[in-house]
């Protein structure tokens, strides 16, 4: 098997890739009744079931598929980029400094999302985007709501940490890699796993923040040819939400993220896109990055 995919083609690299996490939204559901089944766990609702069932999707969908795919090749750490680049430190300042400057950008594109409006053809689709949409939002709510250090502590380790490993390994380490791979093209293959990227979250009214989330990760990725750029910059942005929530609260989370839309939110988003393209070309410049070949 070894020898078969290390031979293979991006696409069939692709397809076992998706395989083996389509396997593992099964391997969640079977891991969550029998740890149901023995520990008599009925609230399915409450916050530690909720976390429990954030891992093993995490571990079983993205962070293990991702593993599986490397560790068929010479060298699985080399496949994934995981080793020290040069001007690491300088990507990971700058993969910070874009996720700030990306957030007036980002806030408009929310609001704008959330307020679009299917045709009254497309009404029954629209209103089930919506309910998944606020079934998704609920889930958040719930596992922000605590003002426990314990609570904190698990949300930095889970959504933090461990969403932001299992998904960059599995999106930006395999998936843009093979799509580039086979594409030939690095701007493509930026924005086709960047699709991917927020489409799998099943969040429609979030797609285009996301998608514009999934392209700044890409880039960070293309450029820098080291996946703990991304890794790290995804961290950031989910810790920044736990973070503000906790010593803040929701009021001023929400005003962060979803600010009335008004000239001078239009403005400074504008600003932002600009700066955002600034920045993408000047760690261009520095980046030594080759095109993608099986270790």
């Amino acid at each position: 098997m070894m020898r078969l995919l290390k031979n293979s083609t991006p696409v069939s690299r692709i397809f076992h890739l998706f395989l083996c996490s389509f396997f593992g939204l099964f391997l969640t559901g079977a891991f969550i009744t029998i740890l149901s089944g023995i520990f008599g766990w009925n609230d399915r609702d409450s916050v530690w079931f909720i976390r429990l069932n954030t891992f093993l999707q995490g571990l079983f969908m993205f962070f293990l598929p991702a593993i599986c795919i490397a560790v068929w090749t010479d060298s699985p750490s080399k496949y994934l980029n995981l080793q020290k680049s040069s001007n690491f430190y300088k990507f990971i300042t700058s993969a910070i400094l874009l996720f700030v400057v990306a957030m007036p950008m980002i806030s408009l594109t929310t609001q704008l999302n959330e307020r679009m409006i299917l045709p009254k053809q497309l009404a029954d689709i629209e209103a089930w985007m919506r309910n998944s949409e606020q079934a998704a939002e609920a889930v958040t709510q719930k596992l922000l709501q605590g003002k426990d250090l314990l609570g904190f502590i698990s949300n930095i380790l889970l959504i933090g940490a461990f969403t932001a490993v299992s998904e960059e390994f599995f999106f930006r380490g395999v998936l843009q890699r093979e799509v580039e791979s086979w594409t030939k093209s690095g701007h493509g293959s930026v924005w086709i796993t960047a699709f991917i990227f927020s489409a799998i979250h099943l969040q429609f009214f979030g797609f285009f923040p996301r998608l514009i989330l999934g392209a700044l990760l890409g880039y960070l990725f293309l450029f820098s040819r080291n996946l703990w750029v991304p890794v790290t910059a995804h961290f950031f942005n989910n810790a920044s939400v736990i973070v503000v929530n906790f010593f803040v609260g929701k009021k001023a989370l929400d005003q962060v993220n979803n600010p009335p839309v008004t000239l001078w939110l239009i403005m400074l988003s504008v600003a932002s896109a600009i700066l955002c393209v600034i920045l993408l070309k000047k760690l261009k410049q520095i980046s030594t990055s080759q095109p993608f070949r099986l270790k």
